[in-house]
């Protein structure tokens, strides 16, 4: 039995070696389309970038905020990617607003910061928008104002708190006041440096990675799924009577579907290994592209980049298997595994990032194996291996086999009643 098994996985590899040409034409038209809509967004965002810059105007009424506001504002990050500050007297925010010169204004009344010391209105700062303003929402810069004060309130609580130990605990008034002074110092310089105080993680809607980076890792996913479309002549020949003809000598159901899917990982193999070469060449003979473009400085990284997406080459070729399973011939399994490459790789984020997607299918998404593909080779570029991701891929895996196995039997079955 294992001996035939052999031979018709043999026969099966080399009938997928031979597809190979028109495997890797169809792959170059798709780089190509890839390629283009990458190199568009990446305008379009940069562009949006751009235009999205908003200036505020700033109204410093009171003594603290006058020398220590702007270097709050000028060290966040948000100041340099999308507030402009100005300060500015409230007559010159005023007209500035009027002639558009302005997207909002901010004033500060005097002895502002004294009123969050002392427990008084901490919502106290006023912010004016133009009568037809659409590029700023007013519930962000009232946000803006209640975390800065919140802030400012938390710092004075510790300062309060610590003086009253110290002085339950027989401290003395100079060392109290000496002790009051540095400990505001401390607080201001956390308010002001906020890395020290907060954790930051990356919300970015490409994972942290630029615009091509994110495209070719979800190109890798989409070539690999309609890589199938070319394995339509290997999966659904008409071999029958082979089949049953290695079904009388033991060679069952499951043991062809397994032999199939072996034959398309060899294929998805052969292509990814071959992308994988591509860019060694490039990574030898102008290794500051391979920097630029990808990251990748060493060959290590560009090494754990293709081993870490291999998991990937699993779950591609057993949902390929299963659609053609599904499919009642040739044609059908071709039509249906680009319909549903297409949804699927919409819905998972592969064509636009999941980010600008509605929230539901942003939901559906998640579930998709494109989107746990999509995660792995994201992870392999950025150099993270994300073990829980990959347990879901092998589970998916194991899952799609399981059902192609369970619909070629069924299929056997029927024809045999």
């Amino acid at each position: 039995m294992w001996k035939l098994f052999r031979k018709f996985l043999g026969l099966e590899s080399k009938r997928a070696v031979k597809i190979l040409p028109q495997y890797y034409l169809g792959t170059a038209l798709l780089v190509t389309l890839f390629a283009v809509v990458a190199l568009a967004g990446n305008a379009v965002m940069n562009d949006n970038e751009k235009e999205d810059r908003v200036t505020i105007a700033l109204v410093m009424q009171d003594t603290y905020l006058k020398n220590y506001g702007m270097d709050v504002l000028q060290s966040s990050a948000s100041a340099e990617t999308t507030f402009r500050f100005e300060s500015v007297s409230e007559e010159e925010a005023l007209a500035g607003l009027r002639d558009g010169r302005y997207d909002g204004a901010m004033v500060f009344p005097e002895n502002y910061i004294s009123s969050i010391f002392n427990g008084g209105d901490a919502v106290a700062a006023k912010f004016y928008e133009p009568p037809t303003m659409n590029t700023l929402d007013q519930g962000l810069m009232e946000g803006l104002l209640e975390v800065g004060s919140g802030l400012i309130a938390v710092s004075d609580s510790y300062v309060s708190s610590a003086l009253a130990f110290a002085e339950k605990n027989g401290a003395e008034q100079g060392e109290l006041d000496a002790m009051q002074e540095a400990m505001e110092m401390m607080m201001a310089s956390r308010v002001i440096n906020r890395n020290d105080s907060f954790v930051k993680s990356d919300a970015s809607d490409t994972g942290g990675q630029t615009l091509v980076q994110y495209y070719f890792c979800a190109g890798i996913v989409v070539l690999l799924m309609l890589g199938g479309v070319a394995c339509g002549t290997l999966l659904k020949s008409d071999t029958k009577a082979l089949e049953d003809q290695l079904a009388m000598h033991g060679v069952k159901t499951p043991l062809l579907a397994l032999a199939r899917y072996l034959a398309v990982l060899i294929l998805f193999l052969i292509f990814y290994t071959t992308v994988f070469l591509i860019l060694f060449f490039v990574w030898l003979g102008k290794p500051e592209t391979m920097e630029k473009v990808f990251d990748i400085t060493k060959f290590p990284e560009l090494l754990n980049w293709y081993l870490s997406g291999l998991p990937i080459l699993l779950l591609a070729a057993a949902v390929v298997l299963l659609v053609y399973a599904f499919a009642a011939n040739q044609i059908g399994g071709i039509l249906f595994l680009f319909l549903l490459t297409a949804v699927m790789a919409y819905a998972s984020g592969c064509i636009v990032p999941s980010a600008y997607l509605p929230k539901a299918v942003r939901e559906i998404g998640r579930y998709l194996p494109t989107y746990t593909m999509l995660k792995v080779s994201v992870g392999g570029l950025r150099q993270k291996t994300d073990f829980a991701r990959m347990g879901i891929l092998v589970i998916e895996t194991i899952v799609a086999l399981a059902a192609t196995m369970g619909i070629m039997s069924f299929g056997k079955w029927r024809e045999q009643r």
